[in-house]
């Protein structure tokens, strides 16, 4: 501010908090004069695009009146963040899905998504009950991948929520997975756009995941890839996690590993020669449903002999057959 007669007290408050007359409470802040200049410096950034008024009084004991009013510029952030994938991958999921995820290109905020990520079915009406609230949300380290789960209890055949509700998808049906563009990253910024990907619901899937049916091609003279194609779809996070070519010593092998779109097939080109090479499976790797080579998510509770569990902690597999 500037002038020859400069009021004695002044103070800065959001135009909105005049309302409260002389129980305003200032913006915490320093003031600094020089002759007729004086000049205010917020403890905390002012708000972009609000409208602040600056009050004035001769003393203590007289009232605040509104000397002047001055807006701070809204800043016009360019909205560059994006949905770079929708998981599953393919066209189809199962009946019996237990999860999406949702990979953004820039860090996300915890708690961001609620209530900006929507399951409706072909009429685009939102399906209810259908996804799982979770506090804390399930992002990766790097806020980057969020795991979007389906109501489990309607999921598991025997538990109540299924009995009261039903299961969340129908098989024949469609469904969409749909992120708003309200949806704001970690500077507070809104996506650049929404997504939404669209799937046919195909037959629930309640079997383990059995290695021996992949069919596997091993490297050799003619290809250096090594190429796993599994008897389904499986949850892509922890193929790329519980999925891995070593050698003979167990330790990792060097080279490339890639992922299909639907992430029904797995290949790895090594960098090096075969030092006897081997496929290390973890038993807690799990297909789209949940299921996992160490047992099934929805078991029939009424059958105690319903697909045993493997108590096993891994799978390894070589060119001559499973060790």
């Amino acid at each position: 501010m500037r002038g020859p007669d400069l009021p004695a007290v002044l103070a800065v408050v959001p135009v909105e908090a005049l309302r409260l007359g002389d129980e305003v409470v200032p913006t915490a802040g320093s003031w600094q004069r020089e002759k007729e200049v004086a000049r205010f410096t917020p403890r905390f950034a002012l708000v972009d695009g609000t409208m602040y008024a600056v009050l004035a009084r001769r003393d203590a004991a007289e009232g605040w009146r509104e000397h002047s009013r001055v807006t701070v510029p809204a800043l016009e952030v360019p909205r560059t963040t994006v949905v770079r994938a929708i998981d599953p991958g393919g066209d189809e999921v199962p009946a019996n899905l237990l999860r999406f995820s949702v990979t953004f290109s820039a860090p996300m905020p915890e708690g961001s998504a609620e209530g900006h990520i929507h399951l409706r079915d072909a009429a685009g009406q939102e399906v209810p009950g259908a996804l799982f609230s979770m506090s804390p949300e399930l992002w990766d380290r790097e806020r980057r991948r969020l795991t979007v789960l389906l109501e489990p209890g309607r999921i598991k055949r025997g538990l109540l929520p299924h009995l009261l509700a039903g299961a969340p998808l129908a098989e024949g049906s469609a469904i969409s997975l749909v992120i708003d563009p309200e949806l704001r990253d970690v500077t507070g910024t809104e996506l650049a756009e929404g997504a939404q990907r669209t799937y046919r619901v195909g037959p629930a899937v309640r079997s383990r995941i059995d290695p021996a049916r992949w069919t596997i091609r091993w490297p050799a003279p003619g290809h250096d890839l090594l190429v796993v194609r599994f008897d389904r779809p499986l949850d892509r996070a922890l193929v790329r996690r519980y999925l891995r070519l070593v050698d003979e010593h167990g330790r990792p092998a060097p080279g490339r590993p890639t992922i299909n779109h639907d992430a029904s097939v797995w290949t790895f080109e090594p960098a090096g020669p075969d030092r006897g090479w081997h496929l290390e499976i973890d038993s807690r790797l799990e297909d789209l449903a949940g299921n996992s080579v160490r047992r099934v998510f929805d078991r029939d509770l009424r059958h105690a002999d319903d697909d045993d569990l493997v108590d096993v902690s891994s799978i390894v597999l070589t060119p001559d057959g499973r060790v």
